[in-house]
């Protein structure tokens, strides 16, 4: 009897042995899993997955919302990004997915530039746009680069023009007798100064010079980039936006494709997004400082020149 209960004493500390091995087993087979897991996420984050990845692949940058130096749709960030993917051999073509109102002439410039040099030494590279909701001003700018550009039959495409404003206050200060007391060295120094009345010779000035250069520049980048495809018999530089539907006969959009199937096109599957990583409370605080520096030109001085 006493051999029998120490047997089966024996037996349940053995079963019990299993149990927490089979418990630890368990937990250190979750535990690696977790990890795995983590690493996974933190390399496909900074790309070091997509570093060791041999496929063909299109590259796609995405630039959405305002177009700026003080956002991350600037120049400084998206040039780099451009000029990296088409120096990848592995990139076949580039595609741009655009969905923004617009920015300054400055960085459209810069980004357009690029766009063009990499069409020069990467000629057997494509670069494709794919529009959103919108693309007009200086987002259109850097989309009349490209070999194609595409959008839905509703997105609002074009706005090639120039505009600079801002707001006046003379008549508010008249109002509770604040006088303005500004020191200048130049006569229009001071030309678009919200408390100053008007000056029509320096808004003159402003339009013959700055505004319709710029203008006439936009448009022969347009040009440059769309050629023959633009209808010549329509006036598309008077600052108006047509839906796709309108903008293809205009010959300011090739088609209605998807990403996707830009890329089934040109027989390359996969497409890699190369938008530059930027920490998100960096870009929430760039965002902020834009906002807040648009506001203080608007009220101090004038609005920048925009498209």
């Amino acid at each position: 009897m006493h051999h029998y209960q120490s047997h089966e004493l024996e037996s349940a500390v053995s079963e019990l042995k299993r149990e927490i091995r089979r418990g630890r087993w368990f937990k250190n087979t979750l535990f690696l899993l977790l990890i795995s897991y983590l690493l996974l996420i933190i390399f496909a984050s900074i790309g070091v997955i997509d570093e060791i990845d041999p496929g063909e692949r299109i590259a796609a940058i995405k630039l959405h919302g305002a177009i700026s130096s003080e956002t991350m749709n600037s120049a400084e960030i998206l040039v780099p990004a451009i000029r990296k993917a088409a120096k990848d051999e592995r990139v076949k073509h580039l595609l741009l997915q655009l969905n923004s109102p617009g920015g300054t002439p400055a960085q459209a410039e810069r980004i357009w530039q690029t766009l063009r040099k990499v069409k020069k030494d990467h000629p057997d590279k494509k670069i494709f746009v794919s529009v959103d909701e919108l693309c007009a001003s200086a987002c259109y700018y850097i989309a009349s680069a490209a070999d194609e550009i595409h959008a839905t039959e509703v997105s609002l495409i074009g706005s090639i023009g120039v505009r600079m404003g801002g707001f006046g206050f003379v008549g508010t200060m008249e109002q509770y007798g604040v006088e303005q007391r500004e020191l200048t060295a130049g006569e229009f120094k001071a030309l678009l100064d919200p408390f100053s009345p008007r000056n029509p010779e320096a808004e003159q000035f402003l339009k013959e010079h700055v505004l319709t250069i710029t203008h006439n520049i936009f448009i022969d980048r347009v040009k440059s980039g769309r050629g023959e495809r633009l209808n010549q018999e329509s006036e598309l530089f008077n600052g108006l936006i047509w839906v796709g539907q309108e903008a293809k006969p205009l010959g300011l959009i090739d088609g209605f494709q998807s990403p996707q199937q830009i890329a089934d096109s040109v027989g390359v599957e996969s497409i890699v997004d190369y938008t530059p990583k930027v920490d998100l409370f960096e870009q929430y605080a760039n965002q902020f400082a834009s906002s807040l520096s648009s506001a203080w030109r608007g009220i101090h001085q004038s609005s920048a020149l925009e498209m």
